[in-house]
């Protein structure tokens, strides 16, 4: 039996909207009846994805520019006063395909900025537009990864900040458990992403021809021997974010296929 979760009179901000899993949550809310909000560098390819569709807005915002995130959450302020559901699914394209010593100062800085930093200064704003929300059980959902419960080859900078993200997400939690505002993490394996194929492509020097090769030995590797379909993560979303997950609070779901039961 279909799940359908019903969203109509709530507003769900989600940051990362333009590619991945964060349009595919997009996607997801936005046909629940929500009013979706989508925060993304390039929100103009968000909006390719919803052409001449009513109950979406779409905000430009750098996360790794605190200026840029400060400024689109005063439009968010501005136009919507509060918001009831909030997915940090943003993430920096650095930080995987070189081995550990090759990465620079640079990348570590935007890897971090984007997925530790600029989550972190995503989520104050969010909490304070939530926390006078007080006639609505509000949520924060933010996107990890598997990589974050452990190493990985050529992403070490990746998975150093998604596990971040992790402890941010429980220590966050405990702090408002007692509120009207839940926390949790959902971290995701292998999924047919944009920056799944770049991983991809470093595992393989590069070299494109090799890509079918590399997909496939992921393939192995997974218990359910396939990639992920965003759309999944979406699904898990919506539970997560409903009513019905009402006491799960400071968790982190993941989602892979099985994968990091292999994870020693």
């Amino acid at each position: 039996m279909m799940v359908t979760y019903n969203y109509t009179g709530k507003t769900v901000l989600i940051t990362g909207g333009s590619s991945g899993i964060g349009l595919a949550a997009a996607k997801a809310f936005h046909a629940a009846g929500a009013q979706v909000i989508i925060m993304a560098r390039a929100p103009e390819k968000a909006a390719a994805a919803f052409p001449g569709t009513e109950g979406v807005t779409f905000l430009a915002a750098d996360l790794n520019a605190p200026a840029s995130i400060s400024s689109a959450f005063e439009q968010v302020t501005e136009n919507f006063r509060t918001i009831d559901v909030a997915i940090n699914s943003a993430a920096a394209d650095t930080g995987v395909g070189k081995p550990v010593q090759e990465f620079t100062e640079e990348e570590y800085d935007y890897t971090f900025g984007v997925n530790l930093k600029g989550l972190w200064l995503c989520m104050k704003h969010q909490i304070r537009l939530m926390l006078p929300n007080i006639s609505s059980r509000c949520s924060i959902l933010n996107v990890s990864s598997v990589n974050g419960l452990g190493g990985v080859e050529y992403g070490a900078l990746y998975a150093a900040s998604k596990a971040g993200v992790l402890a941010l997400t429980k220590s966050a939690a405990l702090e408002l458990a007692t509120s009207h505002i839940r926390v949790n993490a959902v971290v995701p394996g292998a999924f047919d992403t944009p920056l799944l194929r770049k991983a991809m492509l470093g595992q393989c020097g590069g070299d494109e021809s090799r890509l079918q090769e590399v997909r496939e030995k992921y393939e192995q590797f997974i218990p359910e021997n396939r990639i992920g379909d965003p759309a999944e993560v979406a699904s898990l979303m919506l539970w997560l974010a409903s009513g019905e997950a009402d006491y799960v609070v400071g968790q982190s779901f993941v989602i892979d296929g099985g994968m990091s039961t292999r994870f020693r």
